[in-house]
């Protein structure tokens, strides 16, 4: 939440303390955020706990219009949450066995293996050049191929 602050007010203030505090709080975290000239609409990827997730900020830039769920960061097959332990505080947990597919856990995952992709109706985030990600602009729902059905972290990217 904090580098969600911080991203927040280096695009209004224009200021650079963005990269260093991402690098002092946790340097091995990933953070990126890329922002689409025709529609000037910002993508912020950041890695939280056990999770990456996108946040698309809405058109003025000071608030999340919606997330979505881009890949696990510890391997779910290897947890014992339930779906109930996460329904407040989705991104303080892990995701359940019962979300997961063989898709949700990236082992090793750097910025680099990222990229993003606007279109006109959603945005797509890609996982070393495989689609993880679609974020639909107009239904504000986000697909995810980590998912192995629809649940609270999002819908599931089907084929």
């Amino acid at each position: 939440m904090k580098t969600q602050l911080v991203t927040i007010f280096d695009m209004l203030f224009g200021m650079n303390l963005k990269e260093k505090n991402v690098e002092n709080d946790s340097a091995s975290k990933i953070f990126l955020t890329d922002t689409d000239i025709s529609s000037g609409r910002t993508l912020m990827i950041e890695e939280e706990t056990y999770a990456v997730w996108a946040y698309l900020l809405c058109e003025d830039k000071e608030n999340i219009d919606f997330d979505g769920f881009l890949c696990a960061v510890t391997d779910p097959f290897t947890s014992n949450i339930t779906p109930q332990e996460i329904t407040h505080k989705k991104k303080d947990a892990p995701l359940p066995l019962i979300f997961a597919n063989e898709y949700s856990y990236v082992e090793n995952l750097k910025k680099k293996d990222i990229k993003v992709h606007w279109e006109k109706e959603y945005v797509a985030v890609f996982i070393k050049k495989d689609l993880y990600l679609v974020m639909d602009t107009k239904t504000r729902c986000s697909y995810s191929k980590g998912l192995i059905k629809d649940c609270d972290y999002g819908m599931q990217l089907k084929k």
